[in-house]
């Protein structure tokens, strides 16, 4: 049986493995619905022992589950949505018409009604173009270290935009948008960081600025104009700041017209995003430019933007080979500039942004100088991982070596580090015998996944879990009690956690988390080791369930972090966190295949923090797009051109959908121009597409979110891929600037 039925369509067991069962449910569903989980008394309970046979029953589970209707629409869709009229125990796992609720629609209309038959699984094939063309706002963290790079003005302390955060990303595309309210503080910025270089020019602007000419300003310009937009200008980029210069120049001087220019550039959305959006090829895909490639590298590897060398390299053709890229990965890596951006990636994916609160009446000892040598101890490892050592995955789980200040090494127990300091202050010291062991131990992880004032077993399993298995669980049941055990000095904390274990409710999550956080029960709240805990003696034995390739007994942090260094889910897994880091993306199916192409192409041994880096970089994702209909400007020109949009004086663009309320606001006004931000605001019932037409006051030259078409009726906008379907209730917000 191959599972198909009369209405259904020839493949759709392979469709389900592919697009729901591999991405989806074996991680999110198997919590609950197994023999022994929260669910083990419902129509859906799957078999996770990996074979065909378990497949297929697992298949005809929910094809069953799908056939099932209420109010004509399928359970299968209405459970893990958590729109059931019965709710459902575990919350809303599928976000409604998200990605993933796509694949399970798709799935109940083949296995229903036969429909979408030609709709191939998501096979993981070599060479396979995925990932749609996009617009990528610099996050805060590539602000600050792009206008550091490109101007030497330090803007940590600004009071700029949030960035949301997604999988403990801050960078993820489709999350990284400007509210109306962002643009005057992005404007604000601007300007005073325009004024801090028009005060103290160095070497930026090529004379004296006090006695500055228009040539000057234009050799000025085409320098910081080509390194601040990451592109060759264009003629109309030269048209449109100089006229700028001069026109302030006229009344105000040399010095504010250089002023005025930068921060019109700093305000500018060929500053403020990155495209990724390319060139129609013949096959049907979009050839990502040079200078695009050449941004997503740097991004990837600096979190800044290209350097004139690597704009170079794009402008004369030379990143058009795997060889190229490899050997400029190489060289990116030995740039200082990698530490801070390869750093940004450990932090993020270890999930230590946040500083760690800690109850200083049960951690005395753990002082703001002891919080920060453990902060300094990270970023000092992950340099010399890369520099002095392998770059390895088995490295960065196994290395028996850190790097510590004498203070850091008295609050560990270490014997105090000998030798000279290095650039971050610290000094190498050997764990051998010491229960130590590569990341798993260093003080910042041990702290973050912890309570204020205690080892937390479920905060370091799910870490695990989540994180480095890349195997996310589902929220708790509605109302159930999720506060940690009271204090009870008759038990350890490993006695009073393993209780709620035994609970029906709780213990199918808690059966994947607590075996693993148990393992960590060495080491306290703030990462210091111990044999005893609160008088009892620790067992830090653990175990690993529901993870086929890592699954099986261990004793501590030592022998968890050597089962991790020889895990294929863990290695395919930090590939995963690599491939949603460098895209900026959580595209899980498509991100899933790549992550266990690119796993299996390396190998344990190359499988490194630069080997996985060059594969990416290598991919045919990096390198072309696919289109997505009405969702992106014209292909046919240049993305990165400033080009005003290609009008039609043909058919007027249809009317404003009266299912939308649209707002315009006025940001700024000037001289012979302006900018609006405009809210649209679905009013209706349904889902919807938005199409907004207005009257400008003039030619619009900048469109950020949005697509502008003009037409005899006024300017046609249209939503980006990412904002142009809204939900009932739903906004988006697209913006302007418009010339007279």
């Amino acid at each position: 049986d191959t599972g198909s039925l009369d209405s259904g369509c020839a493949d759709n067991i392979e469709f389900f493995k592919a697009n729901l069962w591999d991405p989806i449910m074996s991680s999110k569903c198997t919590v609950c619905h197994t023999e022994s989980g929260l669910a083990k008394g419902t129509r859906m309970v799957f078999d996770t022992s990996g074979t065909d046979e378990a497949l297929q029953a697992n298949f005809e589970a929910v094809r069953a589950m799908a056939a099932l209707e209420v109010n004509g629409e399928s359970t299968l869709l209405l459970r893990p949505s958590g729109r059931h009229p019965d709710g459902h125990a575990g919350g809303a796992l599928i976000p409604f018409q998200s990605e993933e609720y796509q694949s399970f629609e798709k799935f109940v209309n083949r296995v229903n009604l036969g429909e979408g038959c030609e709709d191939q699984p998501t096979a993981c094939e070599p060479n396979m173009v995925s990932g749609r063309r996009v617009l990528r706002r610099l996050s805060r963290v590539e602000f600050d270290r792009t206008v550091a790079d490109l101007l030497g003005v330090d803007t940590t302390g600004y009071i700029l935009p949030t960035d949301a955060n997604v999988e403990g990303f801050d960078n993820n595309a489709d999350a990284l948008l400007y509210a109306g309210a962002d643009v005057q503080l992005m404007r604000d910025a601007a300007e005073d960081i325009a004024a801090k270089v028009a005060a103290a020019p160095g070497s930026l602007v090529p004379c004296p600025i006090e006695a500055g000419d228009d040539a000057c300003a234009t050799e000025f310009f085409e320098g910081f104009g080509r390194r601040a937009f990451r592109r060759p200008l264009t003629q109309e980029d030269r048209s449109r700041y100089m006229e700028l210069y001069r026109s302030v120049k006229a009344d105000e001087g040399f010095a504010a017209g250089i002023q005025a220019t930068i921060a019109a550039v700093l305000q500018s959305p060929y500053f403020l995003y990155r495209p990724e959006l390319g060139v129609a090829a013949q096959d049907g895909t979009y050839q990502l430019l040079p200078h695009e490639i050449a941004s997503q590298l740097s991004y990837m590897i600096w979190s800044s933007m290209p350097d004139d060398e690597l704009l170079s390299k794009a402008e004369s053709g030379e990143l058009a080979t795997p060889a190229a890229i490899s050997a400029e990965v190489d060289r990116m890596m030995q740039d200082p500039r990698a530490d801070a951006g390869v750093l940004r990636f450990f932090r993020t994916w270890l999930q230590l942004s946040a500083k760690p609160s800690k109850d200083m009446t049960a951690y005395p000892e753990y002082t703001e100088e002891i919080r920060q040598a453990i902060e300094t101890e990270t970023a000092a490892f992950v340099h010399h991982l890369l520099q002095d050592g392998s770059g390895s995955l088995g490295e960065m789980y196994t290395a028996n070596y850190s790097y510590v200040t004498p203070e850091l090494a008295s609050f560990y127990g270490l014997p105090a580090p000998g030798g000279a300091a290095d650039q971050y202050g610290t000094t190498r010291v050997d764990l051998t015998g010491s229960n130590r062991m590569g990341i798993l131990t260093l003080g910042s992880v041990l702290s973050t996944h912890a309570h204020a004032g205690e080892s937390s077993p479920v905060h370091r399993g799910k870490f695990v879990r989540e994180q480095l298995l890349c195997q996310p669980l589902p929220p708790p049941p509605a109302g159930l009690d999720v506060k940690p055990p009271q204090p009870d000095p008759t038990k350890s904390t490993r006695e009073r956690f393993f209780e709620h274990s035994n609970n029906e409710a709780c213990g199918s999550c808690h059966s994947l988390i607590d075996g693993i956080g148990f393992g960590f029960e060495h080491f306290d709240g703030v990462g210091r080791y111990r044999d005893t805990d609160d008088g009892h003696p620790v067992d830090a034995s653990g175990n690993i369930v529901g993870a086929e390739g890592t699954s099986g007994p261990f004793d501590g942090t030592g022998e968890l972090a050597q089962k991790l260094a020889e895990s294929p889910d863990a290695q395919a897994c930090f590939t995963l966190q690599w491939l949603r880091f460098g895209f900026g993306a959580m595209d899980q199916a498509e991100l899933s295949c790549m992550a266990d192409q690119i796993t299996g192409q390396l190998g344990p041994e190359d499988l490194t923090v630069a080997g996985v880096i060059k594969a990416i970089a290598q991919s045919p994702r990096f390198m072309r797009r696919l289109d997505e209909a009405a969702a992106q400007p014209d292909p046919s020109e240049d993305p990165g051109s400033g080009e005003e949009p290609s009008g039609t004086d043909n058919d007027d663009p249809p009317p404003v959908n009266s299912d939308f309320d649209i707002k315009e606001t006025v940001d700024t006004v000037w001289d012979g121009g302006g900018c609006k931000s405009v809210d649209v605001t679905n009013v209706g019932d349904a889902p919807a597409t938005w199409v907004v037409t207005l009257q400008t006051e003039g030619t619009p030259t900048d469109v950020w979110n949005a697509v502008a078409e003009a037409g005899n009726a006024g300017v046609k906008f249209s939503g980006m891929s990412y904002n142009a379907e809204l939900l009932p209730g739903a906004s988006a917000r697209f913006g302007f600037c418009w010339r007279e």
